[in-house]
């Protein structure tokens, strides 16, 4: 799948920090998948003579959308925050314990991010995404807004509204400590069915959430110490530890296979030892 950029040669525009991104993409992965299976990563520059104009990725897999009223819109986690509605028609929510697998790979897709020192910044509803199927699969979107700790992104990273991290310095880059908040409100959101929760405001309580107490318990240690100051937020392995269960497999797996086994290798994804990382290609014509 093609992006172009509307304004390649706005000065605020980075085609260095794109390349950065394409070659992170075989260095990154999470329970043994690569990258491009949870994440829409760029994967190839596009140029136009001179100029990038923006990038290849993996078109996003049709377990990703769901069908409203006869229209396919993507499987966004305002889904799993919002209360059911009737416009919905019979659309199938995950589970609990699918919730919990997809709240335990979304912290792992950051941890393993975060592992290699790269900052998401806008983590939000509408950047990820679940599957449909029911396995606790999730897919990050819109990663060419993602960039190294303390370097340029590919253009000024978003902020979205309701996502803030309260206690940010005005004006200051996005770094993990950031990233670890907004895991913590996708975490209370999800759990507790509420758009716009906040850790220190409100709690995940057992009942009405289906939620055991001993799981409530340790999911609110942790929020309370992502309502705190800047440096004491968990870690997004501290979140993916809590929310491991038997009904939370990693991402990709729909098998029954055994804890310690590992996930088939992707050959047509990892056979190249020495990866492109762009090339030419003609941009469509719009």
């Amino acid at each position: 799948m093609f992006k172009r950029y509307h304004d390649p040669q706005n000065p605020a525009f980075s085609s260095d920090a794109l390349v950065k991104l394409v070659m992170e993409r075989h260095k990154i992965s999470y329970a043994g998948q690569p990258v491009d299976e949870w994440a829409a990563w760029p994967n190839e520059v596009v140029v136009d003579g001179p100029s990038t104009v923006g990038f290849l990725m993996r078109r996003v897999p049709d377990e990703f959308f769901v069908q409203i009223s006869g229209r396919r819109h993507p499987a966004e986690l305002s889904f799993l925050a919002a209360q059911s509605s009737p416009l919905w028609g019979d659309l199938r929510l995950p589970t609990l314990p699918e919730r919990l697998a997809i709240l335990h790979n979304l912290a792992g897709a950051v941890q393993a991010l975060h592992q290699r020192g790269v900052v998401l910044g806008d983590i939000s509803f509408a950047n990820i995404l679940w599957s449909a199927r029911g396995a606790g699969r999730m897919m990050l979107i819109d990663c060419d807004g993602m960039c190294k700790q303390g370097a340029r992104p590919v253009l000024p990273q978003a902020e979205t509204i309701d996502w803030n991290d309260p206690l940010a310095s005005p004006g200051a880059g996005t770094d993990m400590d950031r990233d670890r908040y907004k895991l913590a409100l996708a975490v209370i959101r999800v759990l507790t069915k509420s758009l716009d929760a906040r850790p220190g405001a409100d709690r995940v309580e057992p009942a009405p959430t289906g939620v055991s107490d001993r799981l409530a318990s340790s999911v609110n240690q942790l929020l309370g110490r992502a309502a705190g100051p800047v440096g004491s937020r968990p870690s997004a392995h501290e979140w993916a530890a809590l929310l491991s269960g038997r009904d939370s497999r990693p991402v990709g797996s729909t098998s029954t296979r055994s804890k310690g086994a590992a996930p088939d290798p992707k050959p047509g994804l990892l056979r190249s030892s020495q990866p492109r990382q762009y090339r030419p290609v003609e941009p469509p014509v719009v």
